[in-house]
């Protein structure tokens, strides 16, 4: 271990223990909770299973998520339910396989009639304002940006953030190079740097209704692109566009404003947990974190952000669909447990459900199930197939056997002696049965379980949709491109 890593160690193992050690809640205190237990719902964005120093992340540190980590149960197995974002976040909030609302990519900012509707599916900001939860939102939307899909329509009580699926991290550019940012429900100019703003709005959040009991769903806008630091210039203005940079970047530039976005959003953690503390409701809120998806190719390449798995962002690999995650909850959840049953995002909703004591009174099943045995007893949960499925192509895990369909063509791998992906079963004799077996099962899924533009997909055949929000950008940035030259950023 080098000088700096055994630093960043050093540190983050100090201030773990001085933190948890910095408020110790009278009995009184206690009995003063509120029976309902909080809930703070963290989702990062394009955060690859090694995005976090706890989970193997390399030349960064994240000493506040490390120490939930330390001190609640870690999953080394999830999954999100896409490997990209927008059917991630529908899996998250519905308990469901996005499938099932008809969403085959994601949602376009331009295109103002297609979103998540909280009127015909199961949405958990509905459920926890039903009951009896304050609940607010505070950072990216990306479920529809018409009316009847923004965040008021689905029971938010606050949003602080923007809709679209990323935006500038300085500017609040978005990519209809739109100022797309909501300060208490309404468009805002407000000035700053998104993560810091971000975490501002949640601890307001909690200053204001810690006498009730809050739902707060953090959907982060870090890591994604415009890779930006806290101190760096826009990447976008109203007179000059780039969806990204970061090819461009060396790796050290790049890492440096990797690790200064993952930092951000860790010192956040910090501010919360902070907050809580201060008003003695540590014991009395469940705290879960997690990433819509694995971490993107460049990211890969100059960071392994993704582990030592194959793949990355927008791949049915194991990078592309393996997610770190951590659940805690003072005095409830043991501390120091790992836990490596697999587990998706749509998971999620009802395991707070259950751990809440919260009934679900909805007419939708839920494709989830509660996590609660793995969390409290670390049992093993039952077994079950689990499909994903983004565009034509489509995965099936049945235990450590994992199907792929794309391509026109069938992959067959044994995660459990091949962890990289790299010895495709497939066409092997003595796995002949179990493909077919495995085939049938996910058509079978796939006539059941998916709606709209996704049921009418062929499996494993690709076929080129169009994208709707197509713009100009020679003519709107009048000529001018994005380089990176003799270590500067130049736009010219």
């Amino acid at each position: 271990m080098n000088v700096t890593n055994k630093l960043l160690l050093s540190m983050a193992v100090g201030m773990c223990t001085s933190t948890l050690l910095a408020v110790n809640p009278s009995q009184e205190n206690k009995e003063k909770q509120p029976e309902k237990p909080n809930v703070i719902l963290i989702m990062a964005d394009d955060l690859g299973y090694a995005g976090l120093s706890c989970f193997g992340g390399e030349g960064i540190a994240t000493p506040e998520l490390d120490c939930l980590a330390e001190h609640g149960v870690k999953f080394t197995n999830f999954h999100a339910n896409s490997t990209v974002c927008s059917p991630t976040r529908v899996a998250l909030l519905s308990g469901r396989y996005q499938q099932r609302v008809g969403l085959d990519h994601i949602y376009f900012h331009c295109v103002k009639d297609v979103g998540f509707d909280p009127k015909t599916n199961p949405s958990m900001p509905v459920i926890m304002k039903e009951a009896g939860y304050k609940t607010g939102v505070f950072g990216k939307w990306h479920l529809g940006s018409g009316p009847d899909y923004q965040p008021m329509a689905h029971g938010f009580d606050e949003f602080t953030g923007f809709l679209d699926g990323n935006i500038d991290f300085v500017s609040k550019h978005n990519t209809e190079s739109e100022v797309d940012w909501f300060v208490h429900n309404k468009p805002s100019d407000q000035k700053g740097y998104v993560t810091t703003l971000l975490n501002d709005a949640v601890v307001d959040f909690i200053e204001k209704e810690h006498e009730n009991p809050f739902f707060i769903y953090m959907p982060e806008a870090a890591v994604h692109c415009p890779m930006q630091g806290p101190d760096d210039v826009p990447l976008r203005t109203d007179d000059f566009y780039t969806y990204t940079v970061q090819g461009q970047l060396p790796k050290e530039e790049y890492m440096r404003r990797y690790s200064e976005m993952v930092s951000s959003m860790d010192k956040g953690v910090g501010r919360i947990m902070k907050a809580l503390r201060k008003y003695n409701l540590e014991e009395n809120t469940l705290i879960i974190f997690t990433s819509d998806n694995g971490g993107e190719r460049t990211g890969m390449k100059h960071g392994k952000v993704n582990g030592e798995h194959r793949g990355h962002k927008s791949t049915m690999y194991e990078g592309g669909l393996k997610v770190p995650a951590i659940f805690y909850w003072k005095g409830k959840l043991a501390g120091g447990m790992v836990n490596d049953e697999l587990a998706l995002s749509m998971d999620i909703l009802p395991t707070i459900l259950d751990l809440a004591g919260i009934e679900y009174k909805g007419t939708h099943q839920f494709d989830g199930e509660s996590l609660a045995s793995a969390l409290f007893e670390n049992k093993a949960l039952d077994e079950r197939d689990l499909f994903w499925m983004h565009t034509e192509r489509l995965v099936m895990r049945r235990g450590d056997m994992k199907l792929i369909r794309q391509n026109k063509g069938v992959e067959l791998y044994d995660l459990a002696s091949d962890k990289l992906e790299q010895n495709n079963l497939a066409n092997k004799e003595e796995y002949k049965e179990l493909v077919e077996e495995m085939i049938a099962a996910s058509d079978k899924w796939h006539k059941e379980t998916a709606t709209g533009f996704p049921a009418q997909r062929e499996i494993g055949v690709r076929v080129k949709t169009p994208w709707p929000c197509k713009r100009d950008l020679n003519s709107f940035n009048k000529g001018k491109k994005y380089e990176w030259i003799n270590g500067k950023a130049v736009i010219r």
